[in-house]
């Protein structure tokens, strides 16, 4: 008996197929005069695009979560700069910017 979690299957209930969705690490952050609008640079491979992101939001910092779609496993890991636009919900105000996956500030008012 196989046992699946939640959201890890397609809505007919077949396994997703694709390039597998991996986290990268943010190098740094640009914040457009809007302050909604981030640019996010990240270390990737030229075999991957962006996915999405998660972001958690609190009083005095954001944290970000960078996910890339690879496209192959046999791409070199080279430490490729990639970007990519990601809109805030809410105003950046005077928060700072952290990397969820290392725990780095990687923006600061």
């Amino acid at each position: 008996m196989a046992l699946l979690a939640a959201g890890c299957t397609t809505k007919t209930g077949e396994l997703p197929q694709g390039p597998p969705r991996e986290v990268r690490i943010i190098n740094n952050v640009e914040v457009a005069d809007d302050d909604h609008t981030l640019t996010v640079r990240y270390w990737g491979t030229e075999c991957e695009e962006f996915s999405d992101s998660e972001i958690e939001y609190g009083i005095t910092q954001i944290k970000i979560t960078v996910y890339a779609l690879v496209a192959t496993e046999e791409c070199q890991r080279s430490g490729l700069q990639q970007t990519a636009d990601i809109t805030l919900n809410q105003p950046l105000d005077s928060r700072i910017i952290i990397d969820a996956n290392t725990d780095t500030v990687v923006y600061g008012p």
